[in-house]
């Protein structure tokens, strides 16, 4: 293979690999045990010591400052996955909506093109997206929601206003037993 060819094939699995290590969620599979996931996972682990309902483990993506891996379990099993993404300190909000749209575009490399993609204002907003989304978000005034759907998993990306800042989330949930109408809707 040449070498133009090896970094492109590098490249591309960076970009994809933090995303689609991909059981049903990183390196793990709806209902297992957090000592299942610990043992199969190879991320820097960030969990405090006495924690028992998650795990957190640093990622990384290509053009995104800090990504967090978060396992959540509910009665000792692996129910919720979570990518909380963070942008460079001081950045400005425009830069979370890039930060979004590289997210968006990487998981539709994945998965394809989203089942749904939503722009929510409040209750008595026109039904126009606002003409300046960073002052619409800063005003708490836009949530944007995206949603793609595979065999086993529901996975919800989200960008909403969050007390002073924004807040980057991506949401896989087991499908079984989901109402797909409304998952994922509120935003935390």
């Amino acid at each position: 293979m040449r070498p133009l060819s090896q970094a492109c094939l590098a490249f591309g699995l960076l970009i994809v690999t933090p995303l689609a290590v991909a059981e049903d969620f990183g390196v793990a599979n709806w209902g297992q045990s957090a000592m299942a996931v610990r043992d199969l996972e190879q991320r820097p682990n960030l969990t405090p010591l006495t924690e028992r309902d998650y795990l957190v483990y640093e990622a990384s993506l290509p053009g995104i400052n800090r990504t967090r891996l978060v396992y959540q379990f509910e009665d000792g099993r692996l129910e919720t996955g979570r990518f909380i993404f963070s942008v460079a300190p001081g950045s400005p909000t425009s830069a979370w909506l890039d930060q979004f749209e590289t997210v968006r575009a990487l998981i539709t490399q994945q998965y394809g093109e989203p089942a749904q993609q939503q722009v929510l204002q409040p209750a008595g907003s026109a039904n126009n997206p606002p003409d300046n989304w960073s002052d619409a978000l800063e005003r708490d005034a836009l949530i944007l929601k995206t949603q793609w759907r595979t065999d086993q998993t529901l996975i919800t990306q989200q960008l909403a206003w969050n007390g002073s800042r924004p807040h980057h989330q991506i949401i896989y949930l087991p499908v079984d037993g989901v109402d797909l109408s409304d998952s994922g809707a509120r935003p935390f």
